[in-house]
């Protein structure tokens, strides 16, 4: 495993926690690397393996909603074995693990075209085309991380895990990908 990724998954972890976003409680203990390469194959991204690794989707919970389970605003966690759903969109890439999910058709996936290569996080938004938002796993880790230790990630007056400071995100954004926002 990447160590230096799985330790900044543990953080997001954390803030979530400090922050009292609702998903804290119900996240999914990650998989073996052994369960994870049954599924999506020995030749994954050590990025990918590490993701699978930190959480296996949101544990359901009697009155749940979707709000419940974001681990960023409008976003929760892919469990291993939704991996494998017919998911009906095209990405410029020979291989793809969705990572990040909606609950319309809107995806975050980790996307790469040969062995070896180091995953770009792409967005899919229905309707609109894949863009890459992330250089690297890593670099959608961070943003989230700067996101939530500079406040621009808390936990809204309805409970909801949001945007508070958009400029922030820009700036945050910036700082990581070393690009302006999208």
């Amino acid at each position: 495993m990447t160590d230096g990724l799985a330790g900044a998954l543990r953080e997001w972890s954390g803030w979530l926690g400090r922050v009292g976003a609702p998903v804290a409680s119900s996240l999914r203990p990650g998989r073996s690397p052994e369960e994870i390469t049954a599924v999506l194959g020995a030749d994954l991204p050590a990025s990918v393996l590490t993701w699978f690794s930190w959480c296996d989707g949101v544990e359901d919970a009697p009155g749940q909603t979707i709000g419940d389970c974001w681990v960023i605003p409008g976003y929760w966690p892919v469990a291993l074995a939704e991996t494998r759903l017919d998911w009906s969109v095209e990405v410029p890439y020979a291989r793809w693990v969705p990572l990040l999910r909606d609950g319309g058709a809107d995806l975050y996936v980790a996307a790469w075209s040969a062995a070896g290569d180091e995953p770009v996080v792409v967005s899919l938004l229905d309707p609109g085309q894949p863009v890459v938002e992330f250089g690297s796993v890593a670099e959608l880790v961070g943003v989230t991380n700067g996101c939530f230790a500079r406040a621009v990630y808390a936990v809204d007056e309805s409970g909801l895990l949001d945007v508070v400071d958009a400029a922030g995100y820009d700036a945050v954004y910036e700082e990581v990908t070393g690009r302006p926002a999208t």
